[in-house]
């Protein structure tokens, strides 16, 4: 998991969310990416690198077999890869098997979460506003001042997305559409289906060896 001193330095957020533009590097993390343990077989591993220019995200099965499922960069991202029941789900998993707060892998994971229309993507902007006041680090100004996402902001934007998150017979839920920008798409051979189906059905059941 994301060392605690990182997760409780503001300055640290403000990059990861591209919300700052400086000259800066995190070693640690292009040496020893973050972990989100999910059960005793899977986890998802954040590589971020020591600039953010690239962060990607990876599925790590028992055999330490790591397959990227997502990735985030400023010109070809294809970051949607969650819903947000399972973005939900997953950060409570995580948080409680790695001992940390909930709102640390809700931040991490965020920017990962795909939506279709205005109201879920209000939805995720506002749970991820939740998880900043649950960590402790912002001031209500702050937060009051929070800049609005830009499809929140011009609404007539909707009208030309298309992004759809489909359940497919073979592959469960999928995100198509011109603007899906995702790997979890039927169309990908390389997605790992049948790991990533039976790490969501491992939160339902409770099982994994939760600690």
């Amino acid at each position: 998991m994301l060392d605690l001193t990182l997760a409780h330095d503001k300055t640290f957020w403000a990059r990861y969310e591209w919300r700052l533009q400086d000259d800066f590097a995190y070693p640690e993390l292009e040496e020893e990416p973050v972990r989100l343990p999910v059960t005793d077989e899977v986890s998802l591993v954040l590589d971020t690198g020591d600039d953010f220019a690239y962060i990607s995200l990876m599925l790590e099965d028992e055999d330490g077999e790591q397959i990227e499922i997502a990735w985030d960069d400023e010109a070809h991202f294809h970051p949607f890869v969650l819903r947000m029941d399972e973005w939900e789900r997953l950060t409570k998993r995580t948080a409680a098997r790695a001992g940390v707060p909930e709102w640390i892998p809700a931040l991490l994971l965020q920017r990962f979460v795909g939506y279709e229309s205005s109201a879920e993507l209000e939805a995720i902007v506002r749970r991820g506003m939740e998880m900043r006041q649950l960590s402790g680090l912002y001031s209500a100004d702050e937060l009051g001042a929070w800049p609005a996402h830009p499809l929140l902001a011009n609404p007539s934007l909707w009208d030309r997305l298309d992004r759809r998150w489909h359940e497919r017979p073979n592959y469960g839920w999928v995100c198509e559409g011109e603007d899906a920008y995702s790997l979890r798409s039927a169309d990908n051979p390389d997605f790992p289906f049948s790991a990533w189906n039976r790490m969501l059905s491992a939160l339902d059941d409770g099982g994994g060896g939760e600690r």
